[in-house]
């Protein structure tokens, strides 16, 4: 088709069954042709995410039975196509925005409701210990009302920024215990102690409660008693042994490397190894000190690649199939050389998450997210650290300094998809 017959058509008005030109390089795209006719819908969210704004088309050698074909007809057809695509992206857009403002209402809830938790605690352990097992039977409750979730990052302005990293180790824990085939009733006290696994804390001096690395000798060993303190805290506060002992162990590691009595092996019940799993991992991506975070990508890497003895194998290895390779929060360069933000992963389905692609066509808040599972063609090459993207891809993408986790329950995204 010459450029003067060219007829040309708006990317928000493709079609299956249209045959296109694609006037980009070979690299420009990742179909094996140039031209070819459109199959299926996901080669259009493909076309749509390669940033051109209209494209030429034949209607003589598309498959859209039209009436016998005239200009007008032709037109009405493509305007049509063109309001329904509108709409359709309008609806999903609020669908997105929709769940995310779901998660984001429930994961503050959440964090407001530990931050009054935390008031309780000593004056009134046992209206505390209650709370608590409130909190944690709801969290449990919502896990199992589907049959997968998945883990939703979230800005780290959604919550109460002191709770973040217990909310997070709480989450995790209980996906992860899931995932091992933990049912309800096991999931509680692994809940109740990732819950209150840094309650000790409130007995350290103000000063000790963040570990620094100026601490003395005397300081870092008070300060490794957090975890007892913690466990006493949670008798008070009437819950059972089992969280007791949780708590007492969350730092403690497989090979006796941990604290505060150096346990290894069999002396850690299986929750607690979870817990020290999970609780280690969020700590290197949220330390302290935000400077000297690692890439989640980064953390599972080295996890499973120098610090395997300090862990169950056959725990680290289900935590790293259900977190994937590249962890929500991840930033990663697409095999199209585009940028994006891993923001959240099904736990039973990890190798293809879900997307935020920079797209400096559109407002970030217009960006729809990209699941990785419906497309064939694109995938992701490699993990990238923030200092490696370009300033406008890091304005758009907008990483945050601490990672933020929940669920995300897979009915909700089909629900959403299904009332299309």
């Amino acid at each position: 088709m010459s450029d003067s017959q060219a007829q040309f058509i708006e990317v928000d008005a493709l079609r299956v069954g249209m045959y296109i030109y694609l006037d980009l390089g070979w690299i420009g795209h990742p179909f094996a042709l140039n031209n070819f006719k459109i199959i299926s819908t996901s080669q259009i969210d493909t076309i749509r995410s390669l940033g051109v704004q209209r494209l030429r088309w034949s209607p003589e050698r598309s498959d859209l039975e039209l009436p016998t074909s005239s200009p007008q007809s032709v037109a009405e057809i493509a305007a049509d196509a063109k309001s329904a695509a509108v709409a359709d992206r309008r609806q999903r857009l609020l669908d997105q925005r929709a769940m995310l403002q779901h998660c984001e209402r429930e994961f503050s809830n959440a964090t407001q409701t530990f931050r009054l938790l935390l008031k309780q605690v000593q004056q009134q352990p046992t209206v505390a210990g209650e709370l608590a097992e409130e909190m944690v039977s709801g969290l449990v409750g919502n896990l199992f009302e589907q049959s997968e979730s998945f883990i939703r990052l979230l800005s780290e302005k959604a919550g109460e920024h002191a709770s973040l990293h217990t909310i997070n180790v709480t989450v995790i824990a209980l996906l992860l215990g899931k995932r091992l085939g933990l049912d309800a009733a096991a999931l509680k006290p692994l809940g109740l102690g990732a819950l209150l696994h840094d309650i000790g804390k409130i007995a350290l001096p103000e000063r000790l409660r963040w570990r620094d690395k100026g601490l003395t000798s005397a300081e870092h060993r008070l300060f490794q008693q957090h975890a007892l303190y913690g466990a006493e805290m949670a008798t008070r506060m009437g819950l059972d042994d089992a969280v007791c002992a949780i708590i007492a162990q969350h730092h403690e590691y497989m090979d006796g490397s941990g604290f505060p009595e150096q346990l290894a092996g069999d002396a850690l019940s299986p929750a607690s190894r979870i817990l020290s799993l999970v609780n280690h991992y969020d700590n290197l991506c949220n330390p302290t000190n935000p400077v000297t975070a690692m890439t989640p990508h980064k953390v599972l890497a080295l996890m499973f690649a120098h610090n395997q003895h300090k862990f169950d194998s056959n725990y680290l290895g289900v935590f790293i199939r259900m977190m994937g390779v590249y962890p929500p929060g991840s930033l990663v360069l697409l095999t199209d050389n585009r940028y994006a933000l891993v923001v959240s992963v099904n736990s039973a389905r990890p190798l293809k998450p879900r997307v935020l692609i920079y797209d400096p066509q559109l407002p970030s808040e217009d960006a729809l997210i990209v699941d990785l599972e419906m497309e064939s063609t694109l995938g992701i090459r490699l993990s990238l650290k923030p200092l490696q993207l370009p300033r406008a891809v890091f304005d758009y993408l907008s990483p945050g300094q601490r990672l933020c986790y929940f669920f995300e329950r897979a009915r909700d995204l089909v629900d959403a998809q299904e009332a299309r």
